[in-house]
């Protein structure tokens, strides 16, 4: 089952994980298509509130709420 980041705030998100920390990626919420990620920035607020982050071979942010934590030896966190 999914564990996708809902309604995490940026100081939550930038305290749990550091940057380069692996994530599964889902481009289309509600998709099973997915992709590793790592991240390569702390997270930020867009203006509108929407908490992004930049990850590999990714233009711009990514939203966080399309990201899933991956432990580092393969399992979901």
């Amino acid at each position: 089952m999914k564990q996708l980041l809902k309604g995490i705030s940026v100081e939550q998100f930038n305290a749990r994980f550091p940057v380069g920390a692996l994530f599964r990626y889902y481009p289309i919420q509600g998709q099973s298509e997915c992709c590793q990620v790592v991240t390569r920035s702390e997270a930020w607020a867009l203006g509108h509130g929407a908490v992004v982050v930049l990850v590999n071979d990714r233009t711009g942010g990514v939203s966080v709420e399309h990201l899933e934590p991956v432990a580092a030896y393969g399992g979901a966190v």
